[in-house]
């Protein structure tokens, strides 16, 4: 009977959609106040701050002046020694019915963990995984209707792939450009206008527009990331990342491996194996090996010091890059 009532009250919520697992976390704590009344009954840990003794007592502290309390710890089997974890993980086994104990993970924990393997013993686990590019645009519609804004299909679609896979940022872009719009709709002009790409979606259009051989754009495209604040080492090595995915994506794809294969193989994100998948049709082997070891060149200098970077000065390192991208180009 213990082991039952310790199953039904313990939880782990992890993965890499932090937005769905923060959201779920704050309804379940609204919920949570609306039933009981007492914020006081409510404790959050932040893992590294968790003290093992004082836990242990206050696990089994009753409730005040209602019938449950509600214990969150939050990154603890990220951030605690193992030896920590395997004493909280005996101790969570005496957890009384009246507390809700939550374990809450902004990464996918070492499932070798002892702690991990107890929760997932004896409570819930849900993962909350990246969506995929068709979810995404499902969950912008349902969160534009939610917020009163008019959004097509399209260009819910098209705003996904400007902001990449992280909801946080959809959100925060959404409720802009939302009341930007006002009672007309969202328009994909007014996405171009008001929202900066993400470096991802930004990396992805760069590709398509070499593809094209469109230089004027891919610089235009480049100048954007540089004025929006991004370091520039990180664009060039996500731009060296995307294509080396890209050349093993080509290979895999002319042998006609299926992309669920690939993105088991290349441990990626099925959004990601998508959008090479179709890119990699616009280019030869030939031209993707061109361009990688013009990559790698420029690596190689930037590294030796042959190609020289100042703070606050990397126009060395930028020039390199857009002579590359014409290069491509011409």
């Amino acid at each position: 009977m213990a082991e039952e009532a310790t199953q039904q009250s313990i939880f782990l919520f992890h993965g890499e959609d932090t937005y769905s697992s923060h959201k779920k976390l704050q309804h379940w704590k609204n919920a949570f106040q609306e039933k009981y009344g007492e914020a006081s009954n409510i404790e959050v840990y932040e893992g590294k701050e968790l003290k093992i003794p004082i836990f242990n007592t206050n696990l089994e502290t009753l409730p005040f002046l209602c019938d449950k309390r509600m214990i969150i710890i939050k990154n603890y089997l990220k951030s605690a020694k193992a030896e920590d974890q395997k004493k909280v993980a005996k101790i969570i086994e005496r957890t009384p019915d009246f507390v809700i104990l939550i374990f809450q993970e902004d990464e996918t924990p070492d499932k070798r963990l002892s702690l991990y393997k107890k929760l997932k013993k004896i409570g819930k686990e849900e993962e909350f995984k990246n969506m995929t590019p068709a979810q995404l645009t499902q969950w912008i519609l349902k969160e534009a209707k939610t917020r009163e804004f008019i959004i097509s299909p399209t260009v819910a679609n098209y705003l996904s792939q400007h902001c990449g896979n992280e909801l946080w940022r959809i959100s925060s872009e959404l409720e802009k450009i939302g009341v930007f719009a006002g009672e007309n709709p969202i328009t994909q002009a007014i996405i171009d206008d008001q929202v900066t790409p993400s470096l991802s979606a930004s990396i992805f259009k760069l590709t398509d527009l070499l593809s094209e051989r469109n230089s004027k754009e891919s610089l235009k495209i480049l100048q954007i990331l540089k004025d929006s604040g991004e370091d520039l080492t990180r664009v060039f090595f996500m731009i060296v990342r995307h294509f080396r995915i890209l050349i093993q994506v080509h290979y895999m794809v002319s042998k006609n491996e299926p992309s669920h294969s690939i993105t088991k193989r290349l441990k990626q994100h099925p959004f990601v194996i998508q959008k090479t998948s179709s890119q990699a049709k616009n280019f030869t082997s030939e031209q993707l090996e061109t361009i990688y070891e013009k990559l790698l060149e420029i690596d190689t200098k930037f590294k030796t010091g042959q190609i020289k970077t100042y703070q606050g000065d990397d126009r060395e390192f930028q020039l390199a890059i857009e002579k590359l991208i014409i290069d491509c180009c011409s």
